[in-house]
C-alpha cells in the first residue's frame, strides 16, 4: 500500500511538471507550429494595420499595394502614413499595429535598446518578417549651394529627416564618421518632401534621404535646379560598419538621376516587421502573400524591383517571427 502510495504520489508531481510546462509554452514565444490547411482564409476578417512613412518616400507606396494585397484575401487592410522607422517600431511594441515598414539600423537599435531607444531599452516585442530591398542615403544639395563634400555641410541648414527616423539616426553617424555633429550643422527635422520644399525656397542647403531610388523628392528638385549627390567615402563607410554592421558600401547609379558620374554611399536594408503576440497563422499568411504577389509590390515603386525571397533572411536585424520562419522553412524545403 505504502508503495501505491508513493507511485501515485510520483505520478500526480510528473502530471503537475507537465501542466506548468504547457502553461510556460503558452505564455512564452509560439513553437513555430502553423496550421496550414486552411491558411488562405487565415486573413478572412483580420484587422491589419500596415505602418509606412512619409508620402514621398517608398514606404508609402508600398504599403498602399500591402493593403491591397490583404484586402483581396478579405482582411480589413489599412495602411498609416507616419515618422517611419523609429515610430513604426515604438508602435508595434505597443502592439498598435500588425506589421510595419522600418530601416535595418532603426530595427537593429531597437532590438539592442541603444541610439533613439537607448532611454525606452530593447523593444522585446518586435520580431522580423523578411528583408526588402536597400535604402541608399543620398545627401542632395544643388550646384548653387556649393556642397560637394560631407565636409561643406559645416554651417550649412541641413534636413536630416524626421525626428528618430532612419534616416535622421543614418544622418547622425555619417557626420560621426566625418567627425562632425549637430553642432557643426543646423538641422532641421524635416521630412523628404519638407526638405526638398525647403531647398526650392531657398531655406535649406541640403536634404539627407534615405530610400530606395529613384527618390520622387529628388526627381522633383531635379526639374527646376542641377544637383549634386554628396559622396560618402567607402573608407569612412568600412570605419561605420565596425560599430553599425547593418551599413554596407554601394552606388548611386549616375543614370538614375543623370549624374555626372556614379557616387559611392551608404545603404541599409528595409525589413517588414510585426510583433511576437500577432498569431503564427497570420503571419505565415502575411509573409506568403507578399512573396505570392511581389509582382503586384515591384509595379507599385522601383525601388521593390530589388524584393526577393532569395535574399529576404539577409541581414535581419532581430529575431524572425515564428509564422515568418515556417513560411520559409517550406520554401527551403520545396527547393
Amino acid at each position: 500500500m505504502k508503495r501505491l502510495i508513493s507511485i501515485l504520489g510520483l505520478l500526480f508531481l510528473f502530471a503537475m511538471t507537465l501542466s506548468a510546462c504547457g502553461e510556460e509554452s503558452v505564455e512564452g514565444e509560439s513553437d513555430g507550429d502553423v496550421d496550414t490547411d486552411n491558411i488562405d482564409d487565415a486573413l478572412d476578417g483580420e484587422f491589419i494595420t500596415i505602418l509606412t512613412g512619409g508620402s514621398s518616400g517608398v514606404y508609402y507606396p508600398l504599403g498602399g499595394a500591402l493593403a491591397k494585397i490583404y484586402q483581396d484575401l478579405g482582411a480589413n487592410a489599412n495602411s498609416q502614413s507616419t515618422a517611419a522607422s523609429a515610430a513604426n517600431i515604438t508602435t508595434l511594441e505597443q502592439g498598435k499595429a500588425e506589421i510595419a515598414f522600418s530601416m535595418g539600423d532603426a530595427a537593429s537599435d531597437a532590438d539592442e535598446g541603444i541610439g533613439s531607444f537607448e532611454e525606452q531599452g530593447k523593444q522585446e516585442n518586435v520580431r522580423a518578417i523578411a528583408s526588402l530591398y536597400p535604402n541608399y542615403l543620398q545627401i542632395v544639395a544643388t550646384e548653387k549651394s556649393g556642397i560637394e563634400t560631407v565636409d561643406d555641410l559645416a554651417g550649412k541648414s541641413v534636413a536630416v529627416g524626421a525626428p528618430a527616423s532612419g534616416t535622421e539616426i543614418s544622418a547622425q553617424r555619417v557626420l560621426e564618421a566625418y567627425g562632425m555633429s549637430y553642432d557643426d550643422i543646423n538641422e532641421d527635422f524635416l521630412s523628404f518632401s519638407e526638405g526638398v520644399e525647403g531647398i526650392q525656397n531657398g531655406n535649406i542647403d541640403a536634404v539627407v534621404i534615405s530610400s530606395g531610388m529613384p527618390n520622387a523628392g529628388v526627381l522633383e528638385l531635379q526639374t527646376t535646379e542641377d544637383i549634386v549627390i554628396v559622396e560618402i567615402e567607402e573608407e569612412k563607410i568600412l570605419e561605420m560598419q565596425e560599430n553599425y554592421p547593418v551599413y554596407f558600401p554601394t552606388t548611386v547609379p549616375q543614370d538614375i538621376y543623370d549624374l555626372d558620374e556614379d557616387v559611392t554611399t551608404i545603404a541599409v536594408n528595409n525589413v517588414l516587421l510585426t510583433h511576437k503576440d500577432v498569431s503564427d497563422e497570420v503571419v505565415y499568411a502575411m509573409t506568403k502573400a507578399v512573396f505570392d504577389n511581389i509582382e503586384q509590390l515591384k509595379e507599385s515603386h522601383n525601388a521593390a524591383k530589388d524584393i526577393s525571397i532569395e535574399e529576404a533572411l539577409d541581414n535581419l536585424p532581430m529575431p524572425l517571427h515564428p509564422g515568418a520562419e515556417t513560411y520559409f522553412d517550406e520554401q527551403e524545403a520545396s527547393e
